[in-house]
């Protein structure tokens, strides 16, 4: 008994032993298996992308051949490819211009070019680009029915209808000729008068956090990032569509109309904090259960609701009164033409008032936080200021309109401000369907030729050895402002229709802090990082900015 036991023990023993093996080489065959796949794909992978690769070369040897002169660069991934701009690409991988390359670059991008040109070339497209100020000029200025705007890159801000931005050639004729008038002196002076009372509000808040030094002395922690964007949104809100929001620190009582389920500036809010997510995000997945994505597209539908609402009161009021804000304007311009074709549609009116939300809210406001910054290392300037204010000014509290063309060091300030950090580091054009020269260089057909603004501005050939310091008196001689190589608003009939609202409000806000604050960097913060910046639609800080301001 206990010998038929003891077999059948072992039988059973060799069967387990015999199914273990047998596991075993079945794993060891999958893992086989698995790690040819893998290999295979990897293969694949380096054969398509040496593929690829030689494409490119070939592409860039025969741009070559057209342009001796010419520096190229030929790259697997596209500085704009989306793998780059999300940093998909581990930046070991010396395939690709590294993140952040326009602006961290600057000029250094272009020390190994003759004149201020390069070109790179990928399997399927020629980027140019240029920091040359005549032929930056050139194309913006002489020739922009040449170089024109690859509107099909610009699609994705056509989030509520076709705009000024967006388009080209007749529409964009058709669009110009209605927007551009409404940015008039009417305008900038209700941007002047928002300015001054949005300020006010700021200020108030920053009383509320006052600590009084031992020699009676008030100041605040501000963080100007936060406060700077906030103060833009309302200036764009009460100037552009006649809605006064209050500073976050008051009770929310901005228009809640009947039907809503966002007051108007919960809906602004969203819309312009995650612009950049509803742009990249497949729209489908809005509609998934997931708050975050569903709160967002409810944001960007609300806002979407209180335009209509605005246009229809503007349309119902266009000739009855006065216009009172910049959608009054657009709305009484385009009912003005005689032909109904070339009215704006009710979706122009509101891609053209999304247009103007978007870029004069981003723009202004990181200007301001890069200007309150640089002015804050540099004492000196800031009290410069502080002196031409008093001259012009006399001991007046608050700036008149009138007094702003008087303030050149304030616009110098800006002017600077952009040169150094300019809102947008590139402006792109197309060759389309043409062949075109520029210069010494022939472009072929579906080449981008993009002005490069980072370049541009810190060409030393134009600006000179101390091309990277802070000097706003660059821009104080007469002639300054027909100097080539400045580009932060476009040039030629290209440029932007909303300088002015921009440089109204910019002015107006400085002068008014000057008047009222000293400010400087905290203790223990380094100079040398609290500027660094990253683009991130437009140019930004990297780092929220918080600077000590203390009361005159």
């Amino acid at each position: 008994m206990a010998e038929k036991f003891k077999r059948t023990r072992d039988q059973s023993h060799q069967s387990t032993h015999k199914k273990n093996q047998l596991s075993r080489i079945r794993h060891t065959q999958m893992l086989y298996t698995s790690l040819k796949a893998i290999a295979a794909l990897s293969g694949l992978a380096v054969a398509v992308s040496i593929g690829m690769y030689l494409i490119a070369r070939q592409r860039a040897n025969a741009l070559k051949r057209t342009n001796p002169r010419l520096t190229v660069y030929p790259v697997l991934i596209a500085p704009f490819s989306m793998l780059n701009i999300l940093d998909l690409i581990p930046s070991w991988i010396k395939i690709k211009f590294p993140k952040n390359w326009s602006f961290e670059g600057k000029y250094d991008s272009f020390k190994d070019t003759k004149d201020g040109v390069f070109a790179i070339c990928t399997v399927n497209q020629t980027i140019v680009q240029v920091a040359n100020p005549e032929m930056a000029r050139e194309m913006m200025v002489n020739r922009y029915k040449d170089f024109l705007k690859p509107i099909h890159m610009y699609a994705v801000i056509d989030v509520y209808g076709k705009n000024i931005v967006s388009t080209e050639a007749d529409e964009w004729r058709r669009h110009r000729k209605i927007a551009a008038p409404t940015f008039s002196e009417q305008n900038n002076a209700l941007v002047h008068e928002s300015s001054i009372q949005i300020a006010n509000q700021m200020f108030a808040a920053w009383e509320n956090n006052y600590i009084t030094s031992k020699d009676g002395s008030k100041s605040c922690s501000v963080n100007v990032t936060e406060d700077m964007m906030e103060f833009a949104l309302s200036v764009i809100s009460s100037a552009a569509f006649g809605i006064d929001i209050p500073w976050h620190t008051q009770p929310d009582h901005s228009e809640f109309r009947q039907g809503h389920q966002l007051s108007f500036k919960q809906a602004l809010e969203i819309v312009v904090n995650r612009l950049q997510y509803w742009i990249i995000t497949p729209k489908f997945m809005f509609l998934l259960p997931i708050k975050y994505l569903r709160d967002t597209k409810l944001g960007f539908d609300e806002f979407g609701k209180y335009l209509d609402h605005i246009i229809d009161g503007a349309e119902d009021s266009a000739f009855a009164d006065k216009p009172k804000n910049l959608l009054q304007m657009l709305a009484k311009a385009t009912l003005a033409e005689q032909s109904p074709e070339s009215r704006l549609s009710k979706s122009e009116l509101k891609g053209n008032s999304f247009i103007f939300l978007f870029a004069g809210h981003e723009t202004t406001a990181g200007v301001l936080q890069f200007a309150l910054t640089l002015l804050a290392i540099n004492q000196e300037k800031q009290q410069k200021l502080r002196n031409e204010i008093r001259q012009v000014l006399g001991d007046s509290s608050t700036p008149e309109y009138k007094d702003l063309a008087k303030l050149k060091y304030v616009v110098s300030i800006m002017n600077e401000t952009m040169r150094l950090f300019p809102p947008v580091t590139g402006i792109p054009k197309f060759t389309a369907t043409q062949t075109l020269a520029l210069g010494p260089y022939v472009f072929p057909p579906n080449t981008y030729v993009d002005v490069n603004t980072a370049g541009l501005h810190y060409n030393p050939a134009t600006w000179g050895d101390d091309v990277c310091e802070f000097k706003p008196e660059r821009f104080m001689a007469s002639d300054a402002l027909s100097r080539l190589g400045f580009a932060p608003f476009s040039e030629g009939p290209r440029g932007c229709v909303g300088k002015k609202f921009a440089q109204v409000e910019f002015m107006t806000l400085l002068t008014l802090i000057s008047i009222n604050y000293t400010w400087k960097l905290p203790d223990h913060v380094d100079a040398a990082h609290v500027l660094d910046a990253a683009e991130v639609v437009t140019l930004k800080p990297i780092t929220p900015v918080q600077l000590i301001f203390t009361r005159r």
